[in-house]
């Protein structure tokens, strides 16, 4: 038996009726049943064993499940990973995982873009030699080790002691994202200001209203803070979907190859950062200038800089 997690919060202009609506008409058109006891909630029966699927939509939120549900050998449980698909233009903060990975791989497979997750190369995995890991906790503290290693001697950063990040928060290029929760964009805005190429030029020769520049910029910081950082501060449009994607996909694909989620090691959450960036536009300019010692990445604890 899968499970499948699901919950979300509703658009402004739609209610629980269009939602309630939009199940009924997909459960027609595939010959299943539906029925509705009232204007909140709607019980599907896909035509498989389940604990049963409602889809309850109260005080603009769908509510959040987690179903049961056989994979059979006929199918049926891909009607409701299709129906779940079908929802999510009713919603935000739409979030819909399952243990085996079906609605990833789903996912992946309608979205048109798909990026290739890539091998590290044999200066890229070397970063790893300078971080001490043996009390890394969280994918936030490995990749914010990475940044790290890239920022601790660029620009505003140059002149503070490696590992102090309460400071070189409060150094963060952009203004604006120096408060908790946005210092964490922040953060990933000055490793690609200080450090990047965007498109074959430094990015911080670009104008702070260049469109395709800002575009990309937003999705790296917004989808890595997501997906990485495990801090969900809303979709900031395609690109940054498309990189969210592909790390679910990826997330699920290496869980059930090697029983651990891609973003609990170093090699796994390098692999996916530096894929997203070259989808994005963005190249690392250098490798580190490394520091004399390894860095310990226990520092980077999100909720002690809080």
């Amino acid at each position: 038996m899968d499970t499948v997690y699901f919950s979300g919060k509703l658009k402004k202009k739609y209610n629980g009726v269009d939602v309630q609506n939009a199940i009924c008409a997909y459960a027609k058109e595939h010959g299943i049943v539906a029925q509705c006891p009232d204007m909140v909630r709607t019980f599907v029966d896909f035509g498989m064993n389940s604990e049963g699927f409602c889809f309850s939509v109260e005080n603009g939120k769908l509510v959040k499940q987690y179903v049961k549900h056989e994979v059979d050998e006929a199918g049926n449980f891909r009607l409701v990973y299709e129906l779940l698909y079908q929802l999510r233009s009713f919603f935000t903060e739409y979030k819909v995982f399952d243990d085996f990975g079906i609605w990833a791989d789903y996912c992946y497979q309608k979205e048109p873009v798909q990026i290739e997750l890539r091998e590290l190369t044999e200066e890229e995995a070397g970063i790893q030699k300078h971080l001490d890991l043996s009390r890394c906790t969280d994918s936030c503290q490995i990749l914010l080790g990475i940044i790290e290693l890239f920022i601790w001697d660029k620009g505003p950063f140059r002149d503070e002691t490696l590992g102090d990040w309460p400071t070189m928060i409060q150094k963060i290029r952009d203004e604006r994202q120096r408060v908790v929760p946005l210092w964490l964009y922040g953060i990933v805005d000055a490793w690609i200001y200080y450090c990047m190429d965007f498109c074959g030029k430094p990015a911080g020769e670009y104008a702070e209203n260049h469109k395709k520049f800002v575009e990309a910029k937003l999705a790296a910081c917004g989808g890595f803070t997501a997906n990485i950082l495990h801090l969900w501060g809303g979709c900031t449009g395609k690109l940054e979907k498309d990189i969210t994607v592909f790390f679910e996909y990826q997330n699920q694909k290496f869980k059930r190859q090697t029983g651990r989620e891609l973003e609990k090691s170093f090699e796994g959450v390098y692999r996916y950062v530096l894929s997203s960036l070259e989808y994005l536009g963005f190249r690392i300019r250098q490798q580190p200038n490394y520091p004399a010692e390894k860095l310990d990445v226990s520092c980077f604890d999100y909720y002690s800089l809080v």
